[in-house]
């Protein structure tokens, strides 16, 4: 089978040629994220004392995850960026291809990606709806912060 598009008309090849442009998945990272991206849907989590977060805070991203979002465990790939510090967002992007994203806590890898995005702001950055959330623990304690995370989550999934 020939999976070469050959166009003969000099006027319209230079089109194609931005029009086709496939990006290939780049596997020599293994991130073995937990879940299984069932909704391309990634949280990317900033843990250096864990795997993915403690138990507590797990909990919680679970409960966000099933009663705020709607959405299962199995719907989602969560991956710890302290795993892999030097990657990029657009590898990031391009290996998983979300649709959407939700960073915990990780402002510092944010800055060095260059996407100044405020906490619970949300955006378009190559492609991907993104938002910016504190990290989960803040959002045992704090109640001002976890009522503007419902707000954010509610525009970003149900409007």
């Amino acid at each position: 089978m020939n999976n070469e598009l050959q166009i003969a008309d000099d006027f319209i090849l230079p089109l194609f040629d931005e029009i086709f442009v496939v990006k290939e998945r780049d596997f020599s990272i293994e991130y073995h994220p937990l879940g299984s991206g069932l909704q391309k849907l990634l949280l990317i989590v900033d843990c250096n004392t864990h795997q993915f977060l403690p138990e507590v805070e797990m909990q919680l991203l679970q409960i966000i995850v099933d009663k705020g979002l709607r959405k299962t465990m199995d719907d989602v790939w969560i991956v710890n960026i302290q795993k892999f510090p030097q990657v990029s967002l657009e590898r990031m992007w391009d290996f998983f291809q979300p649709n959407q994203a939700i960073v915990w806590g990780a402002q510092a890898w944010m800055k060095q990606q260059l996407v100044p995005l405020d906490t619970h702001k949300q955006a378009y950055i190559h492609g991907v709806e993104l938002l910016q959330a504190n990290k989960i623990a803040d959002y045992l304690t704090d109640a001002s912060a976890k009522g503007k995370l419902w707000l954010a989550l509610q525009r970003m999934f149900f409007n």
